[in-house]
């Protein structure tokens, strides 16, 4: 048996039928069977594969061209990639792999925020990321959206972020939410640059929209802020120039 087989076995164990059900309802992913396992449980089990020798599970993964049976060994293969200790080229061959075999919001923004080594080489990865934020393919261009977010959220990057974001034309459910996401959590370090983006009136109205509810959800803004974004909802009929959007 082949170490991708005992790993598939090890997953298995690992399985919690009630967390499969309540979990498969909130990830809306059926394109790959998932095994319902907790995610502490995961990033475990992905810090010890990713100090395997050479010639691991992970080395196999790669090999295959991230091959798998399961949203959670797909997950696996994502988490294990950025705790492995590697140059830049290798993690960047390890993402091709990986990137383009997501298939949920949970692989994609669970393994997203463990590379942590992007914000030590800031010009490569922001450099990198472009064609992952110019894909047409719905999770490809989330995990750009989502890195840009865990990543680059700081002074030197704050107003790239916030421009691509604002450049994204997506109708993808998980685009969308990613940019809104992202747009409120720059909100709480940089709340005027966020305002002038609002006011500015640069994201389609959905995502606006939903960028303000996910500021007013946030227990890091405070009472009198949420009020000032409420007033800056927009309605669906408005029109931008001649063309509705």
């Amino acid at each position: 048996m082949g170490k991708r087989e005992l790993m598939r076995d090890r997953l298995k164990t690992l399985s919690d039928e009630a967390y499969k059900e309540f979990n498969d309802r909130i990830l809306n992913a059926p394109s790959m069977p998932t095994l319902g396992i907790r995610i502490p449980k995961l990033r475990e089990l992905a810090k010890e594969a990713a100090k395997e020798p050479e010639g691991g599970w992970l080395d196999e993964m790669l090999r295959d061209h991230g091959s798998c049976v399961y949203q959670e060994e797909h997950m696996l293969f994502g988490m294990a990639s950025g705790y492995r200790k590697a140059s830049r080229e290798e993690h960047a061959a390890m993402l091709d792999i990986w990137v383009p075999g997501v298939l949920s919001w949970a692989d994609c923004d669970c393994s997203t925020s463990t590379y942590k080594w992007m914000e030590k080489d800031p010009e490569f990865w922001f450099s990198y990321l472009e064609k992952w934020l110019n894909s047409s393919r719905e999770f490809e261009l989330r995990f750009g959206v989502i890195a840009l977010m865990d990543h680059f959220l700081n002074d030197r990057y704050i107003d790239e972020v916030l421009r691509r974001y604002a450049d994204i034309r997506s109708e993808d459910y998980y685009v969308r939410m990613g940019i809104a996401w992202g747009v409120a959590t720059a909100y709480v370090k940089y709340p005027e640059k966020v305002l002038g983006l609002l006011k500015e009136k640069k994201l389609d109205i959905w995502t606006h929209n939903k960028a303000i509810q996910k500021c007013r959800e946030s227990r890091r803004v405070s009472a009198q802020d949420k009020e000032m974004l409420n007033a800056l909802k927009r309605k669906q009929e408005e029109e931008h120039g001649n063309t509705r959007i």
